[in-house]
């Protein structure tokens, strides 16, 4: 019979125990309908038990469901993305519970300790006699820097996922109150077969920065679990053999990895320590001359509207498919226009665009850059024109992409450069008054990104209007210096910083899951003083190397108090568009003194 499993808290702290408590047996046999004699399994354990289950099912279903996304529509995944954080803490969350549950017997102590059965090893299946007439036992699997993990069976034999190279012990008893444990077996798994069952551990190993670990029987995709010390746990689904995570400087990050298939056990640890950045000396600060500072407006831009308009923006960011036609998007430049609010068109697409995609680009500048064909026998607000295209957006980050060995990334770089060029070479043909924006950020494997995009383009900081980051959190410095000194080191004459996403997530207090390294529980008021801090920091190191600062973004995506993901409350308004008190005054006075 097959075993449902939930990890106990490890003994070796909390960084692992996230990690492990994911590992899940196998699927659980049916549970009595009610409550009944002692030898039945208590309802409370039972309970743990299927919830457990279907948390694992929640888990391997939400990371099918996100790599599907990527693969179609990556710029749409950020729910999906959502989705496996929350599927990943209820699995961890179920299984801490069922642990407890196991170990203290739920029910009153029994009046007589019941028999401890006799657990014996064939190969690699765990037998035990039957005790009294119970059907149903508590299973304990032990593996090495994991947490203990517990399970429900019902029968009198099982076998456990195979785990490459590890001495696992095992022990179990009745699931019955007061009942003994059985003398602990062991099995030690070879190393030198390859893994057939699906379910089965991989073996992860670091390479650098980079984790490997080999393919488990047909499987394609993986979900790989990264934890750093006093954070949550963050959940992302890979492909392949190897990936090379975004590097979190000055960090130690635990990851640990799993097939996405029901019921599969998650490897053995492993840790990179990433070095602290060496401070880099501020850039000569110039004075601030014209810095743009707008709002991203969302996806659904006619009703996002009122909110930009409500909070006073010059300008706002607004997403386009890059395939799409200039005409199609006439209505809502207009309205936007009309409202006084200069349109940041950003271009998006699924993977990386093609040459033909990149030149539509061209048809967008000649119709809505200064003096283009819309504004023609037009009156509309000075300066409503658009004046840059942001080309993609975060194409260097790893979420987009299920394959981020060193190689791949290198070669997205850059293709992604020689498009960029193609967009900037058709766009100063239409309408040389518009600018192309290139992505400078830094995600991952250090400066990689920039480094491949001059490789393919030695010349594209002649192509580039300006260098588009998106400095998230408190090490927004080391962030952007990044930027400056990799661009500068391939010899690129010096090209404005445009920031075009950066925000905190705010619910006024009430502690939310993560804020990008800022307090998680951040009052409106404390919202405003740290805006104001990055803001007025970043004109004092940048000086006018700082072309625009744009907030993500123009109001919450949910109700205040209704969700508990930081990405619900990174708004300037509520949802019902009532202002966040401090915040709001900050970042409406921070528009009014942009351009």
């Amino acid at each position: 019979m097959s075993p449902l499993t939930l990890s106990a808290r490890p003994r070796n702290g909390a960084l692992l125990a996230t990690l492990a408590a994911a590992a899940c047996l196998g699927p659980l046999a049916a549970a009595p309908a009610a409550a009944a004699p002692a030898h039945q399994a208590p309802a409370a354990l039972h309970a743990a038990a299927v919830a457990a289950t279907r948390a694992d099912h929640a888990l391997v279903a939400s990371a099918h469901a996100l790599r599907r996304c990527e693969r179609v529509h990556p710029r749409r995944c950020a729910p999906r993305r959502r989705a496996l954080q929350r599927a990943g803490r209820r699995l961890a969350a179920d299984q801490r519970r069922l642990a407890r549950l196991a170990r203290s017997g739920v029910t009153a102590r029994a009046a007589a300790v019941v028999a401890a059965p006799k657990l014996t090893v064939s190969g690699q299946t765990l037998t035990w006699t039957k005790v009294n007439s119970s059907s149903s036992y508590v299973f304990v699997r032990k593996v090495p820097g994991l947490a203990d993990q517990y399970s429900i069976v019902n029968g009198t034999s099982t076998t456990p996922p195979a785990v490459p190279g590890k001495t696992v012990q095992f022990s179990v008893r009745a699931n019955v109150s007061g009942s003994s444990w059985a003398a602990q077996v062991s099995i030690a798994y070879p190393t030198a077969p390859p893994p057939v069952s699906t379910t089965t551990a991989p073996t992860l190993t670091v390479s650098g920065q980079t984790l490997d670990w080999q393919a488990i029987g047909g499987v394609t995709g993986y979900v790989l679990a990264a934890t750093v010390s006093g954070q949550a746990t963050q959940y992302s689904v890979v492909g392949g053999t190897s990936a090379t995570p975004a590097a979190v400087p000055g960090q130690t990050v635990t990851y640990s990895l799993r097939t996405d298939v029901d019921g599969s056990s998650w490897s053995t640890p492993v840790s990179i320590s990433y070095p602290a950045p060496a401070p880099a000396p501020a850039p000569a600060p110039a004075p601030s001359a014209g810095l743009q500072t707008g709002v991203v407006a969302g996806s659904a831009l006619s009703w996002e509207l009122p909110f930009v308009q409500q909070l006073g923006a010059h300008t706002a960011r607004m997403e386009f498919s890059i395939d799409t036609s200039a005409s199609s998007m006439a209505s809502v430049i207009d309205a936007y226009a009309r409202a006084g609010i200069r349109p940041l068109l950003l271009a998006t697409y699924s993977g990386l665009p093609t040459t033909a995609e990149a030149q539509n680009l061209a048809s967008w500048a000649a119709a809505y850059g200064p003096g283009g064909t819309f504004w023609a026998g037009k009156s509309y607000p000075a300066n409503t024109a658009v004046t840059d295209i942001e080309f993609g957006n975060e194409t260097s980050y790893s979420y987009q992409f299920s394959d981020n060995s060193t190689s791949t990334y290198a070669a997205r770089a850059q293709t992604y450069a020689l498009r960029a060029k193609d967009a900037a070479t058709a766009i100063a043909a239409a309408n040389p008054k518009v600018g192309l924006l290139i992505q400078g950020d830094n995600a991952q494997q250090g400066t990689a990104w920039v480094a491949n995009m001059f490789k393919a383009v030695p010349n594209l900081g002649s192509y580039a209007a300006g260098w588009t980051i998106h400095p998230y959190g408190p090490n927004w410095a080391t962030r952007m210096d990044s930027t400056v000194s990799s661009t500068q080191a391939a010899g690129s004459p010096d090209r404005p910083l445009w920031v075009t996403e950066d925000g905190l997530s705010t619910d006024n207090g009430r502690c939310l899951s993560d804020n990008y390294g800022w307090e998680k529980c951040m009052t409106y008021s404390e919202a405003a003083t740290t805006l104001h801090s990055v803001l007025t920091g970043m004109e004092s190191r940048y000086g006018s190397r700082l072309g625009a600062f744009y907030l993500y973004e123009g109001h919450d995506l949910y109700a205040s108090g209704t969700q508990s993901g930081r990405e619900a409350y990174f708004g300037a308004l509520q949802l019902s568009k009532a202002p966040k008190g401090a915040y709001t005054t900050e970042v409406m006075n921070d528009l009014a003194a942009g351009s």
